[in-house]
């Protein structure tokens, strides 16, 4: 199945989805080659539900099963990429659960990114930004936040 990431004329959509995984004070992060920082997750599969993408996801990075997830954010991300010169416009579905906590997981996507547990004070280095806005509530309706980096 492809990802479901599309090239037009203006720039890249991309839809995508990723895990809010808290344990004792802390948020598992995937750390990338080039510094960044993001919650774990990634581009949803053409014909998977948001729900069936987060739990490959969380399988494959971590090779962990993802107990309980529940959609908990949904951003709009728009940014521009200057690695690649292009604007992006993304949907980024975010959904709560637990794993087995480890000190250390195997990511079976790439040995490049590194997945690990953040202390949530230091949540403010989550791309994209508005993350940090995630750590400060706790809501019974889904959050919906936009990322304005570029538009």
């Amino acid at each position: 199945m492809k990802d479901l990431t599309l090239d037009i004329a203006e720039g890249k959509l991309n839809i995508r989805v990723a895990a809010w995984i808290e344990h004792e004070d802390q948020i598992l992060v995937s750390t990338f080659p080039d510094g960044s920082i993001s919650l774990v997750g990634g581009r949803l599969k053409f014909s998977e539900t948001t729900l069936e993408g987060i739990q490959r996801e969380v399988l494959e990075e971590t090779g962990e099963y993802f107990n309980s997830p529940v959609l908990f954010a949904i951003v709009e991300n728009f940014f521009y990429d200057p690695i690649i010169e292009r604007h992006f416009h993304e949907f980024l579905y975010i959904y709560k659960g637990g794993i087995q906590t480890k000190t250390c997981y195997l990511d079976d996507v790439t040995e490049a990114q590194v997945i690990s547990w953040m202390p949530k004070h230091e949540i403010k280095r989550l791309k994209p930004d508005v993350l940090h806005d995630l750590a400060l509530r706790s809501s019974e309706h889904v959050i919906h936040l936009v990322n304005l980096e570029s538009r």
